[in-house]
C-alpha cells in the first residue's frame, strides 16, 4: 500500500460550487459538462483548483464565474470528497475537493474555461445525466444538504504572526 501512495501525485486541492436555484419541484442545480480529463464529457459541479493563499470560499466564487459566467454568494463548506484519477499528464493524482454551497445571484450559464457546456438542470433530470462519481454522490445528498446545512468555515491567519 505504501508503494502505491508513492506513485501518486498530489494531493491537489480543488473547490466545487453547488448552486441551486428554485425550490421544491422547481429545484434546479447548475452543472457543467467537463471539457478535459479526468471525466471528460461527464456532467459535474463547476469548480477547479484552489490557488495558494486563496480562501476556499473565494476560490469557489472565482471558479464558478470563470467556468459559467454565473455570480453567486458562497454560504459555506458543506462537503469534502477525495478521489484518485489520472491527472493532466496521465499520472494518477490524489484530489481533495471542497464543495461550497452558493446562493445564486445573477447570470445565465454559458460554458467557458474548463466547461464545454453549462446549464441549470431540473434536479430530477440531473440525476439521470452521465455524472462524475463525486457529482452523483453530492446530488443524491443535495436535499439533505439544503435542509440541514449549518456549516460555516473559519480561516485563521498564522503565517508571519506571533502569538499574543
Amino acid at each position: 500500500m505504501a508503494s502505491q501512495h508513492r506513485r501518486l501525485r498530489g494531493p491537489v486541492v480543488g473547490v466545487g460550487a453547488i448552486v441551486p436555484r428554485g425550490s421544491g419541484d422547481g429545484l434546479e442545480i447548475l452543472l457543467v459538462r467537463r471539457r478535459y480529463p479526468p471525466f471528460r464529457g461527464l456532467w459535474s459541479l463547476p469548480g477547479g483548483h484552489l490557488e495558494p493563499g486563496e480562501p476556499v470560499l473565494e476560490a469557489a466564487r472565482r471558479e464558478l464565474l470563470e467556468e459559467t459566467g454565473v455570480e453567486a454568494e458562497p454560504l459555506g463548506v458543506v462537503h469534502i470528497h477525495e478521489l484518485v484519477a489520472p491527472g493532466p499528464l496521465g499520472e494518477p493524482e490524489h484530489y481533495v475537493i471542497i464543495d461550497v454551497l452558493m446562493r445564486y445571484l445573477r447570470g445565465e450559464p454559458r460554458g467557458d474555461s474548463d466547461a464545454e457546456e453549462a446549464r441549470f438542470v431540473p434536479y430530477r433530470e440531473a440525476l439521470k445525466l452521465p455524472l462524475t462519481p463525486g457529482a452523483r454522490v453530492l446530488l443524491e445528498m443535495l436535499p439533505e444538504i439544503l435542509d440541514r446545512c449549518t456549516l460555516k468555515p473559519v480561516r485563521t491567519e498564522a503565517l508571519g504572526q506571533e502569538p499574543a
